[in-house]
Parts: structure tokens; sequence; C-alpha cells
């Protein structure tokens, strides 16, 4: 068995290797043909070190340059008294505040018979540009026809759970929430250890339901890749663009929720992706699939990562497919897709072998959008349409995720996270 193990891990270190040199000629060769995109949109992304502020008219993590890490954590409120909700959110945004500027949540010394105020696995660690943005489900307000705790009236018209779409196969333990936390940072560790203490301090008032982590590549610049090989989030708008950001990602007092105003929608869909199938795709077909050139990201159409494709032949004959991701995602039919336009915020995860021993890995794809109906519904209901289904997803399957109101932002100690929801 040992000889049988060693000559696979032969084969296998021996096909990587292949592999990385047909890559590594196909760069070459894209680089000498000037494919290779060296246009690099560059955000203000803070320097190592740097802290991310917790205070301001919206919340950090939608707008904030992304970091390497996510920890994405939804929970269940288990009380039925208003208070002790509004509570938890005071407790939760002093415990953010902290969080952020990397202050201990606990002064020292701790009296020694109970357990600690902070568990500690954090110490001596950067607060890799710590964010933590806190959103609810639309089951905070309505639950079984029950009004939970007096805010039915104020639920946003359209905010409803996240519906099946064609083709998921949503898995209840993995969908939806009452409340819903996204930590990210560039060190995993910070990320857990905030989730983790926010989760100690809601015990008695609400409980983890799911939890999804995810990590992109390690890189200083330029649009990082999914699992797929691609790059991912190219046609996102300038994280500086606040025309677009008021227009495509803020609610906006006259959105129907006042309260809201300031604050956005949030979709999260962990997406398993069949690597196993996917990998079978040949260069080409997995190009078409997609709609872009793998090596620079370019359109088929075109030559640099942000050229806007217009869906014609090249010179060398390729053309967009009409069934391709991003031909179907956005048709650049002028002002109805600008209008559509979402911010993608999304990471990859890598976990454990399924119980078919298949890669257990995909995307854990998080969008922020004003209008969940004109926006992200939209688009997916396009994708999903079984008489031109996007052919991304049949190397796909949603399991979980949700809809989500992001709370708007506080804007000075002394106030606290949803405070204009309960006014």
């Amino acid at each position: 068995m040992g000889d049988k193990m060693n000559r696979r891990a032969f084969l296998g270190y021996t096909a990587a290797g292949a592999a990385g040199l047909v890559l590594g000629d196909l760069i070459g060769k894209a680089e000498k043909a000037g494919s290779v995109s060296t246009q690099v949109r560059t955000e203000s992304s803070p320097k190592a070190g740097e802290r991310v502020s917790f205070y301001g008219a919206h919340q950090a993590g939608v707008v904030t340059p992304q970091q390497n890490c996510a920890n994405v954590a939804a929970f269940d409120v288990t009380t039925d008294n208003r208070s002790e909700l509004q509570q938890l959110l005071r407790t939760w945004t002093e415990m953010a505040a902290a969080l952020m500027d990397g202050q201990p949540l606990a002064a020292e010394p701790q009296d020694a018979k109970f357990p600690p105020k902070d568990t500690g696995e954090q110490m001596g660690l950067d607060t890799g540009k710590l964010t933590l943005t806190f959103a609810v489900g639309a089951s905070l307000f309505e639950k079984d026809g029950n009004d939970r705790f007096g805010l039915r009236a104020r639920k946003p018209a359209g905010f409803t759970l996240m519906p099946k779409f064609h083709l998921d196969s949503l898995q209840e333990q993995l969908t939806h929430g009452d409340l819903i936390v996204q930590a990210c940072a560039d060190d995993p560790m910070i990320c857990f250890h905030a989730i983790r203490n926010l989760a100690i301090a809601a015990r008695g008032v609400a409980h983890l339901r799911w939890q999804q982590t995810g990590q992109l590549g390690v890189k200083s610049e330029g649009t990082k890749r999914n699992l797929f090989g691609f790059k991912d989030g190219t046609n996102n708008p300038q994280l500086s663009d606040e025309s677009f950001m008021n227009n495509n990602i803020w609610v906006g007092a006259s959105d129907g929720a006042p309260w809201l105003a300031g604050g956005t929608y949030m979709v999260v869909r962990r997406i398993q992706m069949r690597i196993e199938t996917w990998d079978q795709q040949t260069f080409a077909a997995q190009e078409g699939i997609i709609g872009r050139q793998k090596v620079s990201g370019a359109p088929l159409d075109g030559k640099q990562e942000f050229d806007q494709p217009n869906f014609g032949a090249d010179p060398g004959g390729k053309q967009t497919p009409l069934d391709s991701h991003i031909r179907l995602s956005n048709p650049r039919t002028g002002e109805n897709s600008e209008r559509e336009r979402i911010l993608r915020r999304g990471y990859n995860f890598m976990e454990n072998l399924d119980s078919v021993g298949r890669i257990n890995a995909g995307l854990l794809f998080v969008c922020f959008n004003r209008n969940l109906q004109t926006q992200f519904e939209s688009i997916q209901k396009r994708l999903a349409n079984p008489k031109q289904l996007d052919q991304l997803m049949k190397y796909t399957d949603t399991t979980g995720g949700g809809y989500f109101a992001v709370l708007p932002g506080v804007q000075a100690k002394g106030a606290y996270l949803g405070q204009s929801l309960f006014a």
C-alpha cells in the first residue's frame, strides 16, 4: 500500500509540475503578445498595522478595501425580550469598537474565579485591518406570523428570506438567520477571535446558527482569483466612487425604510464548486463558460482585463457565448445593466472532503446592493433561467446563505447598532 501511495504522490507531483509548465508557457506567450493586463486598479488600502475605525455614517466592511480572510456567522435570537435584544446590540457595539481598535475586551487583572472576559488568542497579533459588519435578517421582524419584537411594521418592503432559485440545494442549517456578523481581516485568527467573543457575549440572547470562513490569495494588488482559476470581481466598481455607492449600494431615506438610511442589503451565498468536473474541461471550454481569458482576465473580445466587452467576435475569431457567465450576469445593455450592478466581496473556502470523497470547496459569495429585487435577484434570475442557463451553474451548487439588511453606521460613542430601528 505504501508503494501505491508513493506512486500516486509521484504522479500527482508530476502532473502538477506539468500543469505549472503549461500555465507558465501560456503566461509567457500572453505577456509577449501584450494580452496580460497592465491595468491595475488600486484602492487606498490601509497599510499594515493600520486600523479601520468602527464609527461612521456607514459600517466598515462594505466599501473597505478587501482583506484576505473572512468569517461570516449567522445567529438565531433565542430571547423574546426586546430589551435584551437591544442590550445585546449595545454590547456588540462596544465590543466591535474595541476589537477594531485593537483594544482588549477586559481590563487586567481579571477575577481568577470567573472565565476570562477576552479569550486571548489574538494577544500579540496586529488587528489585521479588522472590520466587523452587522446586519439583521427578515425573521427578526416576523417569524411564523409572529411580530417578535414589535418591529414588523418596520420591515422594509421587499425584504424577505432568500428564496430558493433554480438548481439551488439550500440546506436549512446553512441558510437564513436573525442576525449576521461579517468579520474580515488579513489574519484568520483575528476573525475567529472576534466571532468567538461576540458569540460568548450573546449567550442567553442569541446563538450561532451557521458559520462560514473564507480566504483570498495573499497578493498586494490586482484582482484575485476564485478556485476555478479566473479573476473574480473585475467589473466591481471603484470603492472610491461615491456616486455609484449612493446610487447602487447605500439605502436612502426615500427608499421606504428611513431607519435603514446609510445601510445596505447584503446577500450571502455558499456556492460549492464541482472542482473535479470543472478540472476535466479544456482550457478553451473554461474560457467560453466564463466569457473571459483565463490568464489575463480580459474579455474574449478584448486584450486587457478591464477592457469592456462588446460581445462581438475578436480578430482571432473568438466570440463570447450567449450563455457565458459574464454575458448573462451583465449584458452591458446600457442604463438597465448599470442600475443592476452590485458590489461583490466574496471569498474562497477550502474544507475537508465531502461524504463521498469530493473536494469540499467553493465561493463564499457576498455582495451588497441597494435593492434586492432590481439588482441581485434580477441578475440571479437571468443566470438561473432554464431557457438559457448560465453555463457556470453546471459546475456549482448553492447550499446556504441568506438576505440581510446591514444596519446604518454608528456615528459616535454612546450610540449603538440598530438604534434607529428601535427608535
